[in-house]
């Protein structure tokens, strides 16, 4: 099961497959919208706390590609709430974090 709040907090049941898709973003001081290109990377990084050093999860895709979390990605994590972010990457090399710092929980499973 995915669920994803208003406030950017991710529900995910451990082991299950899931695909998150962001393909643009709205620059909040000009309000102009960025549309991704196949140039641009984007990453999804998981971790237990911002202080880790390494990621629990780590998912980087092509501009305009779904964030394609496979069950092997999550099956290894305790249940519990983590922390998650996306980075955008352009072409040019700029970097810009496209959703700031949010929950992520694992959702404990029976199966």
């Amino acid at each position: 099961m995915l669920t994803v709040d208003k406030d950017n907090t991710i529900h995910l049941t451990r082991g299950d497959t899931a695909r998150l898709f962001i393909d643009r973003a709205t620059n909040a001081v000009t309000g102009k919208e960025y549309v991704f290109t196949e140039e641009d990377e984007v990453t999804l990084t998981v971790k237990k706390t911002v202080m880790d050093t390494s990621p629990a999860v780590q998912i980087r895709v092509p501009g305009g590609e779904a964030f394609h979390i496979k069950p092997e990605n999550t099956k290894a994590l305790a249940f519990g709430r983590y922390i998650y972010d996306v980075q955008l990457t352009t072409a040019e090399g700029d970097v810009y974090t496209v959703i700031p710092p949010a929950t992520f929980e694992i959702l404990k499973e029976v199966t």
